[in-house]
């Protein structure tokens, strides 16, 4: 009998999903994004975008205000930053004027030809990523209460379980110890007066003198050697840090990690914060708004950066701003002095006999330093020498008052 096999369907070939050409970034207008885009840009940056905007001076169209891209012929770091806050704060405030520049500067970055020059195509790419925060952390947020805490005329001598060691104390110097075995050496900045000269020597040069060298020589000689050192700073104390390092190389082999909180920068020339920003070692922190930071950061950005906003708790040269949140501020007493309390002799175990004797002595020595009537003393319940009447009316009250 012959066999049947019904028609089977052709399978139906899959279209293939075209693909949809990825979006190409345009210039970011979110303000944080374009603050930090604009500390990154290097000196030999701004020189470009200078010169680019001169050349294409002559085809700006009508809807782009002159004034504002004029400004983008003399433009540098400090100008951008200043020019962008500007901004910022005009948006805020609803005035029609805010996005003049922003729109000069997007209309100028749109004529880039990209090509290796990276610093325009960061500007492209921010706009398709969401935002994301400066990132600080715990440890970077301990190590600036801690220098805070150096500041104080009476410093605490614990701190989130860190120990101040006050054999170490100096003028600019503290030094604190935590259970893990982690030293961190604090460096404050200005603290008055006595400080205006090297603030200024650091304007001008971008050097202060060797003032801390030996003290950390001394710090750093008296810790073991298996102990982790690190070191943070803050405004002028990172001026005295480095300068250190520039004088004893050991002094910078020995410190594992270094934390520059505000660094002081010459706005004229090249100083010692300029040197370490490309050591991954050394971390920065710069408010954006910050002129003592923002004035320099040298020919390009430090690699090892966090930045923060214009706007964030405290002012922009504060330390408080890196500090976290709540309270951390307590001082705390100093530990008792043990001279105080004289050192118990240690116990011995006396024999019964031996322990009924020194009973009687106490009683002795007490009745003989508090004398008092035999009737006062013993009222109407004693009936002989050292005994008491368990049968006297009065007994209870007489045994509760004793």
């Amino acid at each position: 009998m012959p066999s049947y096999r019904t028609r089977t369907k052709k399978a139906k070939k899959k279209r293939p999903v075209p693909r949809v050409p990825k979006k190409r970034g345009k210039f970011t207008r979110d303000p944080r994004k374009l603050l930090r885009w604009a500390a990154q840009g290097s000196h030999k940056d701004y020189e470009q975008l200078r010169a680019l905007a001169k050349k294409a001076r002559d085809s700006v169209p009508s809807y782009i205000e002159q004034a504002a891209y004029d400004k983008l012929q003399s433009v540098d770091r400090t100008r951008m930053l200043s020019e962008m806050i500007t901004e910022t704060q005009q948006n805020e405030q609803h005035n029609i004027s805010g996005g003049f520049f922003n729109d000069a500067l997007s209309w100028l970055l749109d004529k880039v030809p990209f090509g290796n020059w990276l610093w325009p195509v960061g500007a492209a790419q921010g706009a398709l990523k969401a935002h994301k925060g400066d990132s600080i952390n715990e440890v970077d947020e301990e190590y600036a209460r801690l220098v805070g805490a150096s500041y104080e005329s009476s410093r605490p001598y614990t701190l989130d379980h860190w120990r101040r060691q006050t054999q170490f104390d100096s003028e600019y110097i503290s030094v604190w110890d935590n259970l893990d075995g982690h030293r961190l050496i604090a460096v404050r900045g200005t603290a008055g007066p006595q400080d205006i000269g090297q603030d200024i020597l650091v304007g001008l040069t971008g050097h202060s003198t060797d003032r801390i060298g030996a003290e950390l020589r001394q710090i750093l000689d008296a810790t073991p050697d298996d102990s982790i050192v690190d070191l943070a700073a803050h405004s002028l104390g990172s001026s005295l840090a480095l300068e250190a390092y520039n004088a004893n190389r050991e002094i910078y082999n020995r410190v594992h990690e270094t934390y520059l909180y505000n660094p002081a920068y010459s706005p004229i020339l090249r100083g010692t914060a300029d040197q370490y920003e490309g050591d991954e070692n050394v971390r920065y922190f710069i408010n954006l708004a910050d002129p003592v930071s923002v004035g320099g950061i040298g020919h390009s950005a430090p690699s090892n950066v966090v930045f923060h906003q214009p706007g964030s708790l405290g002012s922009a040269h504060s330390l408080a701003q890196w500090q976290g949140s709540g309270d951390h501020h307590g001082h705390y007493e100093p530990p008792g002095d043990h001279r105080k309390h004289p050192t118990r002799s240690p116990l011995t175990r006396r024999g019964p006999e031996e322990e009924e004797q020194q009973f009687y002595k106490e009683d002795d020595v007490d009745v003989v330093h508090n004398p008092a009537p035999k009737s006062e003393a013993m009222g109407d319940y004693v009936f002989g020498e050292g005994a008491l009447d368990f049968g006297a009316d009065d007994f209870s009250n007489a045994l509760a008052s004793i």
